[in-house]
């Protein structure tokens, strides 16, 4: 049984390796800047601190396809945002982490640009 457990955990660990490490390597693609946006919604969402509208993900693509993005950076950036914010929940609920007032209000303050669909200071 608790092998069954930690080969799960290895096989997800091995499906978002590729993904996180594209991440980190290219800040400014879409890619990175998909992982970006997914981290800030995920934590703004577990402080309390907005939450992204419906078409959020949609706009931040057609965003990226007006900043020159062709149609396989898109679908790779679409996979980031979806695979970081899966990871996102699984970390808060393995290893949940506080949120202060400052962060809450940083939070805010980038959910409210990202309502607005202001992804340029992602």
């Amino acid at each position: 049984m608790a092998s069954l457990s930690i080969a799960r955990a290895l096989s997800l660990v091995c499906l978002m390796a590729p993904l996180l490490g594209a991440c980190v390597a290219h800040g400014e693609s879409s890619t990175g800047r998909a992982s970006l946006l997914a981290t800030t919604v995920s934590r703004a969402i577990t402080c309390r601190a907005g939450s992204p509208q419906r078409t959020t993900l949609d706009r931040f693509l057609a965003a990226e396809k007006a900043r020159g993005a062709d149609d396989q950076q898109i679908a790779a950036a679409r996979a980031a945002y979806v695979g970081v914010s899966e990871a996102e929940i699984v970390n808060q609920g393995v290893r949940p982490q506080a949120c202060t007032a400052q962060e809450r209000a940083e939070l805010r303050e980038r959910m409210s640009r990202i309502r607005a669909g202001n992804f340029d200071a992602l």
